[in-house]
């Protein structure tokens, strides 16, 4: 894959991560500790639940493979393990990358590109039946490199950009049209109003509302209880302020680590069709990026792509 289909989405003194323009990632849309702290990033490069060869987004030598005992899963074509792979730092020996969820086509004492193709993707017990493919990247110190917690923070590449809020009109959602992607029985893809989207050059995902401040939400919503919010650094909002997807209250700011803040999700539920559904789960990408509607139930719903269906929420608080 050339390397101008490739864009930064972490780019710091001697830190780099470049993932295809096609990509979708996330920082928050996932349970696990790394991702409820803002320390770990999901590359997916599409949503569906089918496997697929992935290209590495840093570049380095392999310095560690090892193969993991993981949970039994409970959908089909899953495995019962996981692997661990290292890659030192080009630019920083004290740095290395820890991957996970990869079978490595590479082998101790390869160098790599960002582009290379490393390996291809698997699904284990730590995914929910849900949970697309995906490729996960902590940047770790060398000498705490294998621990499921810790990892260092790390800051995404965005410009400055005018994020005033818009009139809360504009975002009403009531009864939210979306439209359908794909269908499968497990998950719906979809896709939002444009309006409600909001953009941080080169990186836009869906817009929620902080003290007059347009910011965006990643994470699951409620089901992974913890949202990541992503604002620009230079217009940094409060602690404690609330946080508004259109009219509604979803959750309470309740800390701030650089970029990002985190929200603990408020009493909220979302319909489709005014069926109740389990949640939904948010991604970060250089486009519009797709939204994930997970129902309870598998084979819910059925209707067709392209079709306009409708999404409404309920909270107890609402302007």
């Amino acid at each position: 894959m050339p390397k101008s289909e490739f864009y930064n989405i972490v780019k710091m003194d001697d830190i780099q991560v470049s993932i295809p323009k096609t990509s979708h990632f996330s920082i928050g849309t996932s349970p696990y500790y790394s991702h409820q702290h803002g320390l770990a990033i999901d590359v997916y490069h599409n949503l569906t639940l089918d496997n697929y060869n992935v290209v590495s987004p840093v570049a380095g030598k392999i310095l560690k493979i090892k193969k993991l005992k993981a949970p039994k899963p409970k959908f089909l074509k899953g495995v019962d393990f996981d692997y661990l792979i290292l890659i030192s730092n080009f630019s920083n020996s004290d740095i290395v990358w820890k991957l996970m969820h990869v079978k490595p086509f590479i082998q101790l004492g390869d160098k790599i590109e960002i582009g290379d193709p490393i390996g291809k993707t698997i699904r284990n017990g730590y995914f929910a039946y849900w949970s697309s493919p995906h490729l996960h990247l902590e940047l770790r110190p060398f000498n705490d490199a294998i621990r499921a917690r810790g990892g260092k923070n790390f800051s995404l590449t965005i410009e400055n950009g005018d994020n005033k809020a818009e009139t809360i009109e504009k975002l009403d959602t009531a009864q939210i049209p979306i439209e359908i992607h794909s269908i499968f029985p497990e998950m719906i893809l979809a896709y939002f109003p444009e309006h409600f989207y909001h953009k941080m050059f080169p990186i836009c995902g869906v817009k929620v509302r902080v003290n007059h401040l347009n910011c965006i939400l990643d994470g699951g919503i409620p089901h992974y209880k913890i949202g990541t919010i992503l604002f620009q650094q230079e217009h940094k909002p409060d602690k404690y302020h609330s946080v508004y997807l259109g009219s509604h209250n979803i959750g309470t700011l309740h800390e701030l680590v650089g970029q990002f803040g985190f929200l603990k999700f408020e009493s909220i539920q979302f319909f489709l069709n005014n069926k109740e559904i389990r949640g939904i789960s948010l991604y970060l990408a250089n486009f519009l990026p797709l939204i994930k509607l997970i129902p309870y139930e598998q084979k819910q719903f059925s209707f067709s792509k392209k079709s306009t269906q409708y999404l409404h929420i309920k909270s107890n608080n609402r302007l």
